[in-house]
């Protein structure tokens, strides 16, 4: 699978509303993240005072999402996922200036089980103590190194129980829950729950697949986009062709019917125009709507990818449901025509001009046909 760039990174984290580092980010059905404030005013300027709408489109892929009149976008999700990435580049700029939290030295390590920064000294007292042998303490210069970002993440505590860990996963209800969760609401019968160990390698297999079929229909797509920007260019060269035919056709009957042939050109000239015109909006339709289904796919391979080569085990189960439903969205909402709805193809067939009349000679100048 292939590893995302630094820059594809930064994407993920930026809000493409302001543009700007996410805050307090909330996560939409098509997998795209906003500001909470952002995406706040963005629905209150479109459900107006009456708040009668309860529908709106992502402000990036205009894909609809639900919130109702007595909701507000604290409610919709915030990605575990993203929510660790936004806290471990935090913590990777901090650590560049960072200070020893005890004597103000320049500091060496930081213990993520403390959220402390240390210095060697304070970082020898801390390991002599029994209670912190099991501590992840990760040097400022491990900080920056990928390999170590699991060790960075904050573990998935349950909202309900606030000192439990989302230590298992209910395959029935498609989501994490704590040991207290589990006994009380997934024990029932016909729930399926099994530990986040367990279904983490089947899952991250699922999650590759699903990254795979994404690819094949980024692939297919650009492949129809390249083979319609060729007939585009197609049409533009036999359009331009068949227009240098006409003038030249004309200009061997000019002298005898300049007038009459003038306007009979010019019409010939309109009748390839329409024809191209028509052709070419089919095309650019047909591009743009291919286009479009790619831009979907395309901000929705992002964080499968990201979650995939970066993400923990909560995190991706966590947002297993959203993903196999924005595949299956996807797969549903694929055009049905990846072939180019035309072939371009513009032909100008101009008559014999021997011995006719000036208004058959006009008429002989020909017609514009595919």
């Amino acid at each position: 699978m292939e590893e995302a760039s630094s820059q594809d990174i930064d994407d993920l984290l930026t809000c493409s509303m302001c543009e700007k580092p996410l805050s307090e980010p909330r996560n939409l059905d098509c997998l795209h993240n906003f500001c909470k404030a952002c995406l706040g005013k963005y629905v209150e300027r479109l459900r107006g005072p009456d708040k009668k709408v309860e529908t709106f489109p992502c402000p990036t892929c205009r894909s609809e999402f639900a919130l109702k009149s007595d909701q507000d976008v604290a409610d919709l999700p915030s990605n575990y996922f993203i929510k660790n990435m936004l806290e471990m580049v935090a913590i990777q700029r901090q650590a560049k200036v960072a200070r020893c939290s005890s004597c103000q030295e320049a500091a060496a390590n930081r213990c993520m089980t403390c959220e402390m920064y240390m210095c060697e000294k304070c970082s020898n007292y801390h390991a002599m103590w029994p209670i912190m042998k099991d501590h992840d303490v990760l040097s400022v210069e491990d900080l920056s190194n990928p390999d170590c970002q699991v060790k960075m993440k904050s573990k998935l505590y349950c909202q309900k129980h606030k000192d439990k860990m989302l230590e298992y996963y209910c395959e029935t209800c498609k989501e994490l829950s704590c040991i207290h969760c589990m006994v009380l609401n997934h024990t029932k019968q016909n729930h399926s729950c099994v530990s986040v160990e367990e279904i983490a390698p089947k899952q991250r297999e699922i999650l590759q697949g699903s990254c795979a079929k994404l690819d094949e229909k980024l692939s297919a797509g650009k492949e129809t986009l390249n083979a319609i920007s060729e007939v585009m260019e197609s049409l533009q060269t036999n359009a331009k062709e068949a227009k240098d035919q006409i003038y030249a056709q004309k200009a061997k009957i000019l002298k005898r019917i300049t007038e009459k042939l003038e306007g009979q050109a010019a019409k010939l000239i309109q009748d390839v125009d329409k024809v191209y015109g028509a052709l070419y909006a089919q095309l650019t339709k047909q591009y743009s709507e291919i286009k479009d289904y790619l831009n979907k796919i395309e901000v929705s391979v992002s964080l499968p990818k990201n979650l995939l080569n970066r993400g923990s085990a909560q995190e991706i189960l966590s947002t297993k449901k959203v993903i196999d439903e924005n595949v299956e969205k996807l797969e549903n909402e694929q055009p049905k025509n990846l072939v180019p709805v035309n072939d371009g193809d513009i032909q100008y067939l101009p008559r014999d001009i021997d011995e006719i009349s000036c208004n058959e000679i006009a008429a002989k100048l020909g017609y514009v046909g595919r």
